[in-house]
């Protein structure tokens, strides 16, 4: 017995021993160490995400973080007037994975002397203009991609960048939200400055690259603001809405694809409904206005316009009570016992800050949804089994894809069925690195994708914490697979172009297979041109 109390005991021991990781803070220039720069160290591991564990470094610019546990963190290091200047291939925000029982004891944080730029903005009249201005890092791998600094009434503006060489862009404003038009008489019209890069242009093909080195100050710097043609209205107005105490919501989306557009903007309608957006370019555009108040929400049917530079402002927007759709949910296999759960996700407005539409099955598999809003929508069953994943999804008895439901017009009696699968598919693997050698506890990302030219990362995307990789609940089709080492602001087209190039495999239902697979740089997709 006593035996077998103390290995319970050592096995509790093992099972919680947490990392520790310890390491210096120099100057990058003069490779001499730094005291009192403030190291941090995020959670990424679901367990903890977002988690902070820090230090503060002494006079021989040494810190010491114990008790973490293990997972992946992302570093972060911060010191008035100097930023973090990650090694070369490590991304925008460096990570380190660290196992149980580990201790990092060499983990180097460079810190580079900040530069300041400072200039203003002007019109083609010379006179200032008070606009917000950004700095883009040339490179994405940059530590302060996208910098921001707000400019005073005399165009003034002033920032604090990492060393590296940027484009500042002034933003002199967006479009007006229900601004009525001024009449005049005379013939004058008011001059509308648009996005301008330094010095003086409209596109960053012509912008001239600025370049900080590490305590450099860079003053005078002007950006001359470009003139913008005068854009075209879309106007209307909202009817239907009953209950003068709640408010109206007109929201618009840009892009000639409704399902990927992107959110431009969103207006509140008068008191009799009506509504106006102004200096709107030429485009394809979608309108749906949203009326709550405390007992219901109403919604109008999505409606697109197309700009061709004359207004539009002749729109009727009818609010109306959301649809309602029953559904039955089939899992064979299941043992009845479990309480599932079917959500809809609102694609692309989103669910308007409320939870999406859901409601939870019956032992029979029954379910009903109330209040949905018109619109395409992306189906989930919660809480899905480890390996389960949506096999069918048909409305009105016609196969549609799980996240392209339409319910635009959804009718009353309109019926969902839904089947899920236990047995999908899994593919599994080791990481290694570019000479082949096994990955160890070096972080990277694993993509699965179906279609390079459709990739949702949230579904496609997934982190690999120790050297190897897992993705199960996979649907049987065909798929491309990679891993890589790099990430930042344009991780989507990175993985679209080594997508495209990357090995098909196949995957039938119920499929184990065990894939090792070898990384591959940033350097191997801007080598390759996506398809």
């Amino acid at each position: 017995m006593h035996r077998a109390a103390l290995l319970l005991a050592c096995c509790a021991c093992l099972g919680a021993q947490t990392a520790a990781i310890e390491g210096v803070v120099v100057n990058q220039a003069t490779g001499r160490p730094m005291a009192g720069v403030h190291v941090r160290f995020l959670s990424m591991s679901s367990a903890a995400e977002g988690q902070p564990y820090g230090a503060i470094s002494n006079a021989a610019g040494h810190f010491s973080i114990a008790s973490l546990p293990a997972g992946t963190y992302s570093a972060e290091a911060r010191q008035h007037g100097f930023f973090y200047m990650p090694p070369k291939g490590q991304g925008l925000v460096p990570r380190v994975s660290l196992k149980a029982g580990q201790h990092l004891a060499d983990f180097k944080i460079e810190m580079a002397q900040g530069a300041t730029i400072s200039g203003r903005i002007i019109d083609d009249n010379g006179d200032p203009v008070q606009a917000g201005v950004r700095a883009d890092a040339e490179s994405e791998r940059a530590v302060s991609f996208g910098r921001w600094a707000n400019g005073d009434e005399r165009g003034e503006f002033h920032m604090s960048v990492a060393p590296g060489k940027y484009y500042l862009v002034a933003e002199p404003g967006g479009r007006g939200m229900n601004q009525v038009p001024e009449i005049r008489t005379d013939g004058s019209i008011d001059a509308i400055y648009g996005e301008t890069y330094y010095p003086s242009s409209a596109v960053k093909g012509k912008a001239v690259l600025v370049e900080a080195a590490a305590g450099a100050e860079l003053t005078g710097l002007e950006i001359h603001l470009v003139r913008q043609v005068r854009g075209a209205s879309i106007g209307g107005v909202v009817t239907g809405a009953t209950d003068a105490a709640g408010g109206t919501t007109v929201m618009l989306l840009q892009g000639d694809d409704p399902r990927h557009m992107g959110l431009a903007s969103g207006s509140g309608s008068d008191r009799d409904g009506h509504f106006l957006l102004t200096n709107l370019q030429p485009g394809t555009y979608r309108l749906l206005a949203w009326h709550r108040n405390d007992k219901t929400n109403l919604y109008s049917q999505p409606m697109d316009v197309h700009l061709e530079g004359a207004d539009v402002t002749n729109l009727n927007l009818v609010l109306a009570p959301g649809g309602e759709l029953t559904g039955k949910l089939e899992m064979p296999g299941s043992p009845g016992t479990e309480k599932l759960s079917v959500s809809l996700e609102l694609s692309p407005f989103g669910s308007f800050g409320e939870p999406p539409p859901s409601a939870e099955a019956d032992q029979s598999g029954a379910f009903r949804i109330a209040n949905i809003a018109p619109g395409t929508y992306g189906v989930k069953v919660t809480p899905m089994p480890e390996n389960g994943y949506l096999k069918s999804v048909r409305l009105d008895g016609v196969e549609t894809p799980d996240d392209e439901l339409d319910l635009s017009r959804v009718a009353q009696g309109s019926s969902l069925k839904i089947v899920v699968s236990r047995n999908g598919g899994q593919v599994s693997g080791r990481l290694l690195d570019k000479d082949g050698e096994p990955l160890g506890a070096m972080p990277a990302m694993v993509a699965l994708v179906a279609d390079p030219k459709e990739i949702k990362l949230d579904r496609s995307l997934k982190m690999a914490e120790d050297g190897t990789y897992r993705f199960q609940g996979i649907r049987p089709g065909k798929y491309r697979l990679l891993a890589f080492d790099e990430w930042g602001a344009d991780v989507l087209e990175m993985v679209k172009k080594l997508a495209a190039s990357a090995e098909e495999i196949e995957i039938k239902e119920g499929d184990r297979k065990v894939k090792d697979l070898k990384l591959v740089g940033k350097e191997d997709a801007d080598a390759k041109p996506s398809q």
